[in-house]
């Protein structure tokens, strides 16, 4: 029988960063019309935590399949305690099927971005130090100047060894947004949002060109503690309801 062309279509990409071995993971998996991705962030380069980001994305994405994002995060979460120094890891996970809203679950500070052919809107909530600062209890609180809050917001109070019904934080985007993109903080923090809107524009009906441009759109910062450039890992995963696709 010929091919049909999927009716989600997808892309993924990672660029390590200045300081290796990448800690950055991601993976995807289709069953019929349905994908579910993943993207993880790994704290540090430690031998554990880049071993721990090539195998956390598929157990996300399959346990995803079968049991929902809850119980994929839950269940990846577990296996940080296999390792001698658990790693520290935040992580996204998305699943996406046609006439459906498009389903995301996270812990930590990767991302996920929606766009609606107009805008880019960000649709989770980053768990970091910063952020509780700022928020806490249900209603914006001043613990700190808002100038403090921001330098705390380079670390994730929360990751993958923490996951449960507690921590984990889920959202739905509607079904008629039809790119959705999950990335870790090397692009959200180190591509310009006006160079990643207009990086969407150029690709947005080709996932897997978007997903290369963005990750190889990330800037170098100067590193605080030494004075040099420094790029975190970048990584892109990229879903598109091609019915979304113009002919």
């Amino acid at each position: 029988m010929p091919e049909t062309t999927p009716k989600v279509l997808t892309g993924v990409a990672t660029r390590g960063g200045t300081e290796p071995p990448c800690a950055d993971g991601a993976h995807i998996h289709r069953q019929g019309e349905r994908v579910c991705a993943a993207v993880v962030d790994g704290a540090g380069h430690h031998r554990d935590v880049v071993d721990y980001a090539r195998h956390a994305p598929s157990a996300i994405t399959l346990t995803g399949m079968a049991m929902g994002g809850l119980v994929a995060l839950t269940t990846a979460g577990r296996m940080a305690d296999a390792y001698d120094y658990p790693p520290h890891m935040s992580a996204v996970y998305a699943s996406m099927e046609p006439g459906h809203p498009t389903s995301v679950h996270w812990i930590g500070d990767c991302r996920a971005y929606g766009w609606d052919g107009k805008k880019l809107t960000l649709w989770s909530t980053d768990q970091t130090m910063g952020q509780w600062l700022r928020w806490n209890g249900g209603k914006t609180i001043e613990l700190v100047p808002t100038e403090i809050a921001a330098t705390q917001d380079n670390w994730a109070r929360l990751g993958l060894r923490q996951a449960t019904e507690m921590t984990c934080r889920q959202i739905e985007i509607p079904e008629d947004v039809p790119l959705v993109l999950l990335v870790s903080d090397g692009v959200s923090d180190q591509v310009p949002e006006e160079v990643w809107v207009e990086l969407i524009r150029r690709h947005e009906t080709t996932p897997q060109a978007l997903a290369d441009a963005t990750v190889a759109a990330a800037q170098p910062e100067t590193a605080p503690d030494t004075g040099k450039p420094y790029r975190d890992d970048a990584t892109v995963v990229a879903l598109l309801k091609s019915s979304a696709i113009t002919p």
